[in-house]
């Protein structure tokens, strides 16, 4: 198993388990810690005890959506937390992900179907990632 490539985890909050699961072993394979979630509301959960360098948040879920997620997100008291930088991943058209860019505070949309070449220039960007040497 590769060594991994930051302290912190990158966060995959997408409800569709296929997608989930291929950006997670995507990442991994890459030497990336990885830590998941289906919906806003269980990504606040994980957030609170291991925050993450970067999440890469789908806009569209059940339970909590990625807006209000983010709206949450930016409302904790805890700066690691309230500061995450997040990617938002989405099928949505050009127009519609623009608007939810504004109002997630997003730094960055990455489209479905995802280019897992520009996702992992979008992770390394944000987490500083580097490879170990030896």
């Amino acid at each position: 198993m590769p060594q991994p490539r930051t302290n912190r985890p990158v966060l995959v909050v997408e409800d569709h388990e296929d997608t989930r699961e291929m950006v997670e072993l995507f990442l991994k394979y890459d030497g990336f810690a990885v830590r998941t979630a289906i919906h806003g509301l269980d990504a606040l959960k994980r957030v609170e005890h291991d925050p993450p360098c970067l999440i890469l948040l789908d806009v569209t879920m059940p339970v909590m959506d990625g807006i209000t997620f983010a709206r949450k997100l930016r409302e904790s008291g805890d700066r690691d937390v309230a500061t995450a930088p997040i990617v938002l991943l989405t099928a949505l058209p050009d127009a519609d992900a623009s608007k939810a860019l504004k109002e997630t505070g997003a730094l960055d949309v990455i489209h479905k179907p995802i280019s897992f070449d520009e996702m992992l220039t979008v992770v390394e960007r944000h987490c500083h990632a580097t490879r170990s040497s030896g």
